[in-house]
């Protein structure tokens, strides 16, 4: 490695197990970005730019961060406009329910797999980073990088701009303004995600003033008179802020919002960050709030059991099936990793992990059932595996060890692994419905039928699709 590599990266390198050709690569580009990018880093755009496997360099940022080489953020997201509307350093300070954004001035639910997402900040040495010393880089940076509309919006902040002064922290200023009647305005700083609106009248203003604290603008709202007239304002906050006054031009914001619902390009959601192994194995989450609850949409839960374990303890002693056990975990825990997902809890036997899509879980599954025999090592059909899948909403909570998921989908998804047999992988509709989720398994030999089933705890009947590999 270059002297201008941290040794921290080559240590983060090293606990992510990465070769050195990657890591050369990781380096070279992290070099290469210009400082506010490099303040807010997408770990998928990141890989493409510098030609490795995604997950590869998540991990190598998970590690960076716990060796203090990188700042890991939770940003909250607007899905309308991309905007970053708070952000914090602690999981536990994500918001559970809403939040609110000053741009589009609505509130939005907090989810874990749409709105949050996370980013990591590099400090690159020698370099400074003046965040308000060009417009374009400080739209982007209080921007989602996976925003798909991000230069529109920033094209049409500079062409309705009509006024803006920035403030070092204590600071007062006075705006000199000129607006029309029968306009509409809003002022914004996205240092603090805050907006006011300014309503034009006619006579003398009602207020004159407008000062900005940690928790937003004094006022909701102000009245100027149309033509010219004056705005003071003061910077209460302990960062220097960029204060702008922009013109609501709503044919402008008609034709952005025309061009359709923004979907979000490849980004690092906190559901997939949470389901990560390098992070729960890294980071103490025992220690979040013990009433935390984070909101998952749509999170595949995989269950397993060993058929034949309790056997295999008479049958070969305590020794030789305590191994083979330790053995089919290190086994299933390696699956699990490989395929972006995470190992929440063991339970005797039985493993429990998630997986941030659906194609994760199943390709997971397939390759448990490879491990396993390996593991088995020709014992025919005395010891075996068992697989259940199931996909929907859950809550992420504290469950004082480790974060643990709540809700109906695990109750269901620890169900249908209870229906499995040895050798079997049974999913539900919410994965089977899936084309991609067939193919996988037809692929790998898995031929599969679909039986109703009544689930302990769960009114009515589910359909289950019961898969097992070809003799």
């Amino acid at each position: 490695m270059t002297q201008s590599v941290p040794a921290t990266l080559e240590a983060a390198a090293e606990r992510s197990g990465c070769d050195g050709v990657v890591l050369g690569r990781f380096a070279e580009h992290l070099q290469s970005l210009p400082a506010f990018q490099a303040a807010r880093i997408n770990p998928f755009v990141f890989a493409e730019g510098a030609g490795i496997e995604s997950e590869q360099a998540i991990d190598l940022f998970v590690h960076g961060a716990k060796l203090g080489l990188f700042d890991l953020e939770w940003g909250m997201v607007c899905p309308l406009c991309g905007a970053i509307t708070h952000s914090a350093a602690e999981l536990d300070q994500v918001a559970e329910d809403s939040l609110h954004c000053s741009l589009c001035n609505q509130d939005v639910p907090s989810i874990m797999d749409d709105t949050v997402e996370v980013s990591f900040a590099y400090s690159q040495p020698t370099v400074g980073f003046d965040l308000h010393g060009d417009f374009t880089a400080y739209q982007h940076y209080f921007t989602s990088s996976s925003y798909p509309y991000r230069s529109e919006w920033g094209a049409y902040h500079e062409r309705n701009t009509v006024a803006d002064i920035k403030l070092d922290p204590g600071q007062a200023g006075v705006l000199p303004l000129q607006l029309q009647s029968g306009e509409s305005y809003r002022m914004l700083c996205l240092d603090t995600h805050s907006g006011a609106d300014v309503n034009v009248g006619s006579g003398s203003p009602d207020t004159d003033d407008l000062s900005l604290s940690a928790n937003g603008f004094s006022k909701a709202q102000i009245s100027l008179p149309a033509g010219p007239s004056t705005l003071s304002l003061s910077n209460m906050t302990e960062q220097p802020v960029w204060f702008r006054l922009l013109r609501l031009a709503m044919d402008e914001i008609m034709g952005i919002v025309e061009q359709g619902p923004p979907q979000f390009s490849q980004r690092l959601s906190g559901k997939h960050l949470i389901n990560n192994q390098a992070f729960r194995d890294c980071f103490a989450l025992n220690e979040l709030a013990p009433d935390l609850k984070l909101k998952l949409r749509n999170l595949t839960l995989l269950f397993t059991d060993l058929k034949g374990s309790t056997a295999l303890y008479d049958r070969e002693g305590d020794l030789a099936a305590y191994r083979l056990v330790q053995d089919h975990f290190a086994a299933l825990k390696h699956v699990v990793r490989s395929h972006s997902g995470a190992v929440i809890k063991t339970m005797g036997d039985a493993v429990m992990a998630a997986f941030p899509t659906g194609d994760d879980g199943i390709g997971a599954a397939i390759a448990m059932m490879t491990a396993m025999q390996k593991v088995a090592d020709g014992r025919d059909d005395d010891v075996g595996l068992k697989v259940g899948l199931h996909a929907g909403p859950a809550l992420a909570i504290n469950a004082g060890q480790n974060l643990d998921y709540f809700g109906q989908t695990v109750n269901i998804a620890a169900r249908v692994q209870g229906l499995a047999d040895a050798g079997e992988i049974c999913v539900t509709s919410a994965l089977n419905d899936n084309q991609s989720t067939t193919d996988q398994l037809r692929m790998s030999g898995y031929s599969g039928q679909a039986e109703l089933a009544r689930l302990k705890g769960v009114s009515g009947e589910e359909r289950i699709y019961r898969y097992s590999a070809a003799t």
